[in-house]
């Protein structure tokens, strides 16, 4: 068993970690990068990367059926090939995934540890089978991942999150997409605007949106573009070969059944801390198994351990991320000092 003493230990290297390592570095902190999945960032691989990608097809292909006011029409029909745009897709988003692991390549191997952590207690670590990590600080930028309830997990395969959408060869030609949050309204359109048939069941609000009359607006506008159903509540998944069955009540008391290829499920995301070891530390958990912490500066309770990213649930976004991962090595890097955040 290798052991390894270091002043900040950054749990994550996506798009708060890398920024919170390097910010330990340059305030002159001895820093260790831990990693236990495949690098290039949530964003690049399966976030807002591909997403734009995708919603680019989607916009050309919108493009082409709205010329006519302008003077430019389209003769004869628009065809849009799903493996053609799926492909492009693909390929720049590995193209973008590359410069970030050419990124984390270019940081000192010495710098970088392979394996998945666990806290043994507050400032001890364990990386696999094979390294303890001594740490005086500690930066958890762990990410997040889809929430799927159980009501599809039984659907196996054909219940996909937005990862999966980004492994597709091909477009599928109908998909139920549950939740109308931002990753459910954006999928949702895009998809359609590419011809694929898509239910979107809302079960409360349209993404954020809380005021009344922008809420009513947005809601109208995505009932003309797609198949948006408001307040639903879905009572049945299942699954018949490779269809899916559902079965969803309205809001006005009407049950409706429908079938799909594919269920997409935009149900939130959940911190990746449950993995951690969290309960051998002496760090007070809110009710989701997150270290309780200071939003102001990362920092859980009077601990070294600082919480960065979409590990805290708080504001899961690139250039929030990136800034709170800055924040968080620098105060990891001067601890017991610990500065104020500026958002």
């Amino acid at each position: 068993m290798k052991t390894i003493h270091i002043d900040v230990a950054v749990i994550g290297a996506g798009s708060a970690g890398l920024p919170a390592y390097r910010a330990a570095k340059a305030a002159g902190a001895s820093a260790l990068l831990i990693e236990g999945g495949a690098h290039g960032t949530t964003c690049a691989r399966v976030g807002c990367m591909p997403s734009k990608l995708l919603i680019a097809a989607a916009e050309a292909a919108h493009a082409a059926h709205r010329g006519a006011p302008f003077g430019v029409h389209v003769d004869g029909a628009i065809r849009i090939d799903g493996r053609e745009v799926m492909q492009r897709v693909k390929s720049e988003r590995d193209r973008f995934v590359g410069f970030v692991v050419e990124s984390v390549d270019a940081i000192p191997a010495e710098d970088r540890l392979t394996g998945y952590a666990q806290f043994v207690d507050d400032n001890l670590l364990q990386v696999g089978d094979h390294t303890r990590v001594h740490a005086r600080s500690v930066v958890i930028a762990t990410g997040s991942s889809p929430y799927v309830p159980a009501l599809y997990r039984a659907l196996g395969d054909r219940a996909i999150v937005n990862d999966d959408v980004f492994s597709w060869d091909d477009l599928p030609r109908k998909v139920a997409v549950i939740g109308a949050g931002v990753i459910g309204l954006e999928l949702g359109q895009a998809l359609s605007r590419l011809g694929v048939d898509v239910t979107l069941l809302a079960r409360n609000s349209v993404g954020p949106l809380t005021d009344p009359a922008i809420r009513d607006y947005a809601q109208k506008t995505f009932s003309e573009a797609l198949h948006f159903v408001p307040h639903a509540e879905v009572e049945a998944a299942t699954r018949e070969g490779d269809v899916v069955h559902l079965r969803y009540r309205t809001s006005d008391g009407n049950a409706t059944e429908d079938t799909f290829d594919y269920v997409l499920v935009t149900a939130g995301r959940r911190p990746n801390v449950d993995k951690l070891g969290l309960e051998n530390t002496t760090l007070e958990l809110d009710a989701q198994g997150v270290p309780v912490y200071d939003p102001r500066t990362l920092q859980a309770g009077n601990h070294a351990v600082f919480v960065a990213g979409d590990a805290n649930n708080v504001l899961p976004l690139l250039h929030e991320a990136a800034d709170e991962g800055r924040a968080a090595g620098n105060n990891a890097a001067h601890f017991p000092l610990v500065s104020r955040l500026v958002r």
